[in-house]
């Protein structure tokens, strides 16, 4: 698990701060997941693919640019960009950051690679 800290400015509504964030390969593993997730009590899960994911990722992207943690925002949405380019789903289930672990956790069990928390002060990459 690596951790990156430092200070984040939010914009909750267009921002992947405060989610966990993760690639799966098809719609079975997208389902699993969110299942699982919502066994935690997670509700909100945005999915990701296709046209419009790959424009929000876009949109992401640049989004990022203004934060200031360092360069693993823009990288990861880079991933994230390139696997829905290549047919995979992104999913982005909102959190609180002391259930982050477990969802993570739980997401990766499922099968989903590429798992990242937002949180407002640190990243975990799992």
């Amino acid at each position: 698990m690596e951790t990156e800290v430092g200070p984040v400015a939010v914009e909750p509504e267009k921002s992947p701060y405060g989610k966990v964030i993760g690639i799966v390969k098809n719609h079975d593993q997208l389902q699993a997941v969110t299942q699982a997730l919502s066994m935690l009590g997670v509700q909100d899960i945005e999915v990701l693919e296709g046209s419009a994911g790959i424009k929000v990722l876009d949109q992401e992207q640049g989004g990022t640019s203004r934060y200031f943690i360092g360069d693993i925002e823009a990288e990861v949405i880079q991933r994230y960009l390139k696997a829905v380019k290549g047919g995979q789903i992104v999913f982005a289930a909102v959190v609180e950051s002391e259930s982050a672990n477990h969802a993570a956790t739980t997401a990766k069990g499922r099968g989903a690679s590429e798992v990242v928390h937002f949180g407002n002060w640190v990243i975990t990459k799992y």
